[in-house]
């Protein structure tokens, strides 16, 4: 067990769920090892990190016989019923003494969550898995976890302190940009506050009930002016999260919506939220007027045929290059097409899965093509190296007979 841990050890949680620099958010990391053990299995939790949304684990499983470990080892292991995790809220309420002097039990609640395992960390006897758990709150200070094929109630705990989020109250009116599912936007929206961790958004607001849908889009302003977009902070495209509270009315929806964050929010970095041009700042201060570069806005481009078979429609590369302002050049020599955005330069070659990123080869799902003279290619080479959100979207929702997807959104 001592290999698998080491191994896994030397990893951050930050780094299976957020992009680029984590360090910001690192002092939050607890990195302490914490494990328990049965005849025939190691369970170590070796990293882990929460807010009041989510709480994130590396968790690795150790085999420490022949049997345990073809068991471990097997396709089937990993499936809804291989973990169960609980919540222990509220110790901070000291609890009153039982007549016979005892002190009850603290409460324990269920607890939803999602897993993928990592594969790069796997040994001959052991498996690694992230693990997101949710819903968690500022009471919960710690988070039992169990492995389903150990004796009966072995559990290991693991201490939580979820970070302190900040919430800023907006109370402001603007426009609405496009969904998926309501791709014109212009709806007039409110937006009530935002709250905001180094790992989560959550925001309050409200529109009218015969505007189908409508969604405010934020910025984010650093300490030296400039803007963080909706793409490069939350990657969403603006169709809802995994955890969204409707309170509807005969006039008004109301709206709770929370996701987690593409990147790591530095506070020391970040100021500000932005929304409908004025920059609240983190701290209450006064809001004041900011210009937002029209090329940061959500804009929509054509639809391309599929790439493969049963494959998801095409992005005309150049039609997304001229919405971003950046210049896609053709290379007829080499057969290659080359565009920088954001620092970050893609070189696509048709008929080829493999991209080149900054230099660096990145295989794509499907080759991109040349459909009736333009390039096509799929939308995911774009999101990850630009740090862009993207969606089809469609003429009407929810989907009925007749209902068409009829665009690209695209969301710096």
């Amino acid at each position: 067990a001592g290999t698998a841990l080491a191994a896994a050890s030397q990893w951050n949680v930050l780094d299976f769920y957020f992009e680029g620099d984590n360090t910001p958010a690192d002092d939050y990391v607890n990195h302490e090892t914490y494990s328990v053990s049965d005849d025939n299995y190691t369970l170590s939790v070796t990293s882990s990190v929460a807010d009041t949304r989510s709480a994130y684990l590396l968790v690795t499983v150790e085999a420490k016989t022949d049997e345990a470990r073809a068991t471990l080892m097997a396709d089937d292991f990993e499936n809804m019923d291989t973990f169960s995790v609980r919540i222990l809220e509220d110790e901070t309420a000291e609890p009153e003494p039982t007549p016979t002097g005892d002190k009850p039990a603290p409460e324990i609640l269920a607890l939803s969550y999602g897993m993928g395992e990592e594969k790069n960390l796997r040994t001959d006897s052991s498996r690694t898995w992230s693990m997101e758990l949710q819903p968690m709150s500022e009471a919960v200070y710690a988070v039992d976890l169990r492995l389903n094929a150990m004796e009966e109630g072995v559990y290991v705990e693991i201490p939580v302190e979820p970070v302190e989020p900040i919430t800023v109250e907006i109370n402001a009116e603007g426009t609405s940009f496009g969904t998926f599912y309501h791709i014109e936007g212009g709806a007039h929206v409110t937006l009530e506050s935002v709250t905001l961790s180094p790992l989560s958004l959550q925001m309050k607001y409200s529109f009218a009930a015969e505007d189908i849908d409508a969604f405010p889009l934020l910025f984010f302003r650093q300490t030296d002016g400039t803007l963080l977009t909706w793409g490069q902070m939350v990657g969403e495209s603006m169709t809802g999260s995994r955890r969204r509270v409707t309170d509807s009315g005969q006039q008004t929806i109301h709206r709770n919506y929370d996701d987690t964050l593409r990147t790591i929010l530095d506070f020391s970095q970040v100021d500000a939220v932005v929304f409908n041009g004025v920059a609240y700042p983190l701290d209450g201060g006064r809001p004041e007027k900011v210009e937002v570069d029209p090329a940061l806005y959500p804009f929509q481009i054509p639809l391309m045929e599929s790439l493969g078979d049963g494959g998801g429609h095409g992005v005309p590369v150049r039609a997304l290059c001229e919405g971003l302002g950046v210049e896609c050049v053709w290379d007829n020599e080499a057969q290659t097409a080359t565009m920088t955005y954001r620092g970050v330069t893609i070189v696509l070659t048709p008929g080829s899965t493999t991209a080149l990123v900054n230099g660096q080869p990145v295989e794509m799902e499907e080759a991109p093509t040349v459909q009736d003279g333009k390039l096509a290619a799929e939308h995911q080479i774009f999101t990850d190296a630009w740090q862009l959100a993207m969606s089809v979207a469609y003429d009407s929702w929810p989907p009925a007979d007749g209902t068409q997807i009829v665009a690209w959104l695209i969301i710096p």
